[in-house]
């Protein structure tokens, strides 16, 4: 009885393991670059000129992947060829100074574990993830300038 009962529970653990893994999905469908609608490939061209991606259907938007200077870099558009956004990680030494420094005196019990440099059409900041450890993460916006943003 007890090695039937282990059995129908790993079968059940299996099996939920299967419908977890199968049914999760991201949301998220690569294309070919040859399948970009071409209004968004042109305004994608036209603002990243001499520069191969890698592309993705998300949320709804394309999303272009590539490297420049070092750093990964997702530029989002509409499904019209609208420029959203593009979003670059950067490395920590890649921060202004005033934002560097923001950090510093704000957050001194913290260090910064991931930066993002977000370019918007109206605006442009700094995201970033600031850990401490046994503690929960904080994110902050903060301007080009050392203002922190909501």
């Amino acid at each position: 009885m007890k090695t039937r009962f282990s059995f129908l529970a790993m079968f059940a653990l299996i099996s939920l393991g299967i419908v977890l893994t199968t049914s999760c999905n991201d949301d998220d469908e690569d294309v070919a670059a040859n399948k970009v609608k071409t209004e968004v490939m042109t305004a994608f061209q036209e603002m990243y000129p001499n520069v191969n991606a890698m592309w993705e259907v998300e949320r709804g938007m394309y999303k272009a992947e590539f490297y420049s200077n070092g750093c990964e870099v997702e530029a989002w558009y509409q499904m019209d060829g609208t420029w959203v956004m593009t979003v670059t990680d950067l490395h920590v030494s890649m921060l202004p100074a005033a934002v560097a420094d923001r950090v510093k005196t704000d957050y001194p019990d913290r260090y910064i574990d991931d930066c993002d440099l977000v370019e918007k059409p109206t605006e442009k900041y700094y995201q970033l993830e600031l850990d401490k450890q046994g503690a929960a993460d904080i994110y902050v916006k903060i301007s080009e300038n050392g203002d922190i943003l909501p």
